[in-house]
């Protein structure tokens, strides 16, 4: 019998296909309830519970790439009324009835060109963020600014700690909330145009006091 040598297995391409097929099986169950005519509370966090899982495969997978330099976005030009439109829909789905998405693309531009997968995964993490501490609302908004395309997610919680806005991206990977602001970060910065390249901010709002999450896209 031959054994193979640990020593020539590569771990991480062994983990990360792994994931990738828990993430399609994921998919393929949400697809699943997605079909399901009667629905009720079960269902419904049944569905909740899949994506964030979902959500977290991948995480695992990008955090991968990105150790592996294997990071690669696929530019095409989106409009982002309509990226935000399908994403507002999507979020509510979500939040449920407790918490009102609601959006503002009036000074969105007519076209950006973006990873629009990677985009998504990381709003999608900033609506989970969003999700654990708003108390009614969350605000989606796109618009132009400084040559970038600004995406937001603001909530009416209690913001980001003073502590967690002074602190350098790279100890964001010390949190669970921390490792979704990580990857949104690491989203941005491979999106470049000539010189410039995209930036995360984050901030708190300065009449609500709630956490506002940019993604700035050049």
């Amino acid at each position: 019998m031959n054994l193979i040598d640990p020593a020539h297995i590569d771990v991480k391409t062994v983990i990360a296909l792994n994931v990738h097929e828990v993430k399609n099986l994921m998919a393929l169950l949400m697809f699943k309830l997605d079909t399901v005519q009667v629905v009720d509370d079960a269902i419904t966090e049944s569905r909740l519970l899949c994506h964030r899982v979902n959500d977290h495969m991948e995480r695992m997978l990008l955090l991968f790439k990105l150790q592996s330099e294997h990071l690669t976005p696929h530019i095409s030009d989106y409009s982002p009324t309509d990226f935000i439109d399908e994403f507002v829909a999507n979020a509510q789905i979500l939040a449920g009835s407790e918490i009102k998405i609601v959006k503002d693309v009036a000074d969105a531009p007519s076209y950006w060109f973006f990873d629009r997968e990677l985009v998504e995964i990381a709003m999608m993490n900033a609506i989970h963020n969003a999700l654990r501490f708003a108390q009614h609302e969350i605000k989606i908004r796109a618009y132009q600014a400084n040559q970038m395309l600004v995406l937001e997610v603001t909530d009416d919680g209690t913001g980001y700690p003073a502590e967690m806005l002074a602190a350098p991206v790279t100890t964001f990977l010390q949190t669970n909330r921390g490792l979704g602001l990580y990857l949104a970060h690491a989203i941005a910065q491979i999106h470049t145009n000539k010189n410039s390249h995209g930036q995360l901010s984050l901030h708190n709002n300065q009449h609500t006091h709630g956490a506002v999450f940019g993604l700035q896209l050049p």
